[in-house]
C-alpha cells in the first residue's frame, strides 16, 4: 500500500491561517504590496507551486491541483489588500509552503529588504 504523500493543499495538511486576524493586521505604510508579496515569494520559493499575486478585497490564498501538469504540481492565487501589513502578506505567502512559520520568522520576512 503506497504511503500518503504530504499535500499542503489537502484540507487538514495545510497550516491553519487565521484570515480574520490577518485582515485586522493593516498598515498605512506606503509600499507596493504586490511587489512585496512577490519579493517574499522569491525568498521562500515554494516548490511545485505556480502563484499569481493580485489586488483583492481581503488577504486570502486560494490553491488547488494544477491539472494537466505533473502529479503534485499546484496553483495558488494570493490576493492582497491596499492596506495589508507586511506581516499579513508574509504570513499569507508563507502558508503556500505548507509549513507553519514562527512569529520570529514572520518578522524576519516582513522586515527583510
Amino acid at each position: 500500500m503506497p504511503s500518503a504523500a504530504f499535500d499542503p493543499y489537502r484540507q487538514g495538511d495545510a497550516p491553519e491561517i487565521d484570515y480574520e486576524e490577518v485582515e485586522r493586521d493593516v498598515s498605512s505604510e506606503p509600499f507596493d504590496r504586490v511587489a512585496f508579496a512577490l519579493d517574499v515569494l522569491a525568498r521562500l520559493s515554494p516548490r511545485r507551486v505556480t502563484v499569481a499575486v493580485v489586488h483583492g478585497k481581503r488577504v486570502h490564498v486560494q490553491a488547488g491541483r494544477a491539472w494537466g501538469r505533473a502529479p503534485g504540481e499546484r496553483w495558488a492565487l494570493l490576493s492582497v489588500t491596499p492596506n495589508a501589513s507586511r506581516r499579513a502578506i508574509a504570513a499569507a505567502v508563507a502558508s503556500l509552503g505548507g509549513v507553519r512559520v514562527s512569529p520570529w520568522e514572520l518578522d524576519v520576512l516582513a522586515h527583510a529588504g
